[in-house]
């Protein structure tokens, strides 16, 4: 099975910034990570772009 490239504690931090209200792109750049993963964790819907 393929290891997570996120840890559950990274997942929840993210979702908090999006949670706050930061665009889609701030947080991506901020965490390195591109639009596709929020897709993939579903953390697109909780956000305010």
């Amino acid at each position: 099975m393929k290891k997570a490239r996120f840890t559950e504690t990274q997942i929840v931090n993210i979702l908090k910034l999006a949670d706050s209200g930061l665009k889609v792109e701030e947080i991506c750049h901020q965490n390195g990570i591109s639009n596709a993963i929020f897709y993939i964790y579903g953390l697109l819907p909780f956000c305010k772009h």
